[in-house]
């Protein structure tokens, strides 16, 4: 072997869908199996028959991957992920013979944050349906989304950025009508706390709470990250008592689906919101 070549525990292979990476070796979580590099150009200097592999490493800064690991293969349920060294690092145990997989279109929460006053580039090119089979399959990768993340208490959910809304939560596999989305504990504000509330950021999340709607609640898990629509698909459910908040889909919602609510409490209710919002939202 050449000095300074480094022996990756993965090689390439041949998928049902094509080219891949698999492991070649049983690997514990955090195991490097592989590193992109190549040449960094413009994304107008990529190659046409490199625009599926590149890899966006700045702001307009596309390395054009010459190692294998630009057989990586997406997954929404990736057993792989690229470090900000550009290696690719095992999220959990892999058995030999596993293919490696990354999550294509991840954009962390704090890339979100830092560029919320712009929408990140997406070529179509780069569109397809995914094949994955995993329960938490996206379907139609078209975008950039917060990659989902397991949580015992909201399976079938993932947060996503939504153009000039900020975030939004989306369904990760299908909800039935009628189905419980999520149950959400809340932390109620008492009336008294209330006024110094709508002087800081946490006011725009909160719901009216008690039997008068006296006090304010923040709804833990997702629950405050839905966004409003006049034509929901689903419904907010108030359980004061239990001090808690259910949501429920009003009709059947597809994976990659956004899951709206009207912020007025019933569906229907089209009442101008404290916000503008558009006309047909």
């Amino acid at each position: 072997m050449s000095a300074g070549v480094v022996a990756y525990p993965s090689t390439v292979a041949q998928s049902a869908v094509g080219l891949c990476l698999v492991a070649t070796a049983d690997l514990e979580p955090a195991s490097v199996v592989e590193k992109f590099a190549g040449p960094v150009v413009t994304y107008a200097a990529v190659p046409e028959e490199e625009v599926r592999y590149a890899l966006l490493i700045g702001d307009d800064d596309w390395l054009v991957p010459r190692t294998n690991a630009r057989y990586l293969n997406h997954a929404c349920n990736p057993n792989c992920y690229i470090t900000d060294a550009l290696d690719v690092v095992t999220l959990r145990r892999v058995v030999k013979g596993e293919e490696l997989t990354i999550f294509y279109n991840g954009l962390t929460m704090a890339e979100y944050w830092g560029a919320r006053d712009r929408e990140y580039f997406w070529d179509t090119r780069w569109s397809f349906q995914c094949q994955c089979g995993s329960e938490r399959c996206l379907g139609l990768i078209d975008r950039y989304v917060v990659p989902p993340v397991l949580d015992p208490n909201s399976a079938k959910l993932y947060i996503g950025v939504v153009p000039r809304r900020g975030r939004g939560v989306f369904a990760c596999k299908a909800i039935a009508t009628g189905e419980l989305i999520e149950r959400a504990p809340v932390i109620v504000i008492p009336a008294s706390q209330c006024p110094n509330l709508e002087h800081t950021a946490l006011y725009d999340y909160t719901f009216a709470w008690g039997e008068e709607d006296e006090d304010a609640a923040v709804a833990l898990g997702y629950g405050s990250i839905y966004n409003h629509s006049y034509s929901p698909n689903a419904r907010y459910v108030k359980r004061i008592e239990e001090m808690v908040i259910d949501f429920v889909a009003l009709r059947d919602i597809q994976p990659g689906a956004e899951i709206v609510v009207n912020y007025n409490g019933e569906p229907g209710n089209r009442e101008p919101l404290w916000f503008e919002v558009d006309a047909d939202s």
